[in-house]
């Protein structure tokens, strides 16, 4: 149990040390301004990422209009065969009365 203890006495101060080491070298100007270009490429792949969303919704929608064009399409050949071929049984349907 000594031993545990001692570990994490060891671990909390070379954390300690370290975390206060970061600290002091993250106020230099150099950190700064590396903060700034972080943030400002981070700012830039989220624009561009914004970008890439809008141009794949309109994609979208626009892949949609054209299979809808096509259903429609579809619907209105299938729908003028079904009235032919009603054309057509009406039609024998006369004849074999006769």
């Amino acid at each position: 149990m000594e031993n545990r203890n001692s570990s994490l006495w060891i671990g909390l101060g070379i954390g300690s040390v370290i975390g206060a080491l970061a600290y002091r070298f993250s106020r230099t100007s150099k950190a700064k301004k590396l903060k700034e270009k972080v943030c400002d490429t981070f700012h830039k792949i989220a624009g561009q990422a914004e970008d890439m969303l809008d141009e794949t919704k309109e994609k979208a929608v626009d892949a949609g209009k054209v299979v809808a064009d096509k259903v429609a399409d579809k619907t209105l050949d299938l729908a003028e065969k079904a009235d032919d071929f009603k054309s057509k049984m009406h039609t024998m349907a006369s004849d074999m009365k006769k």
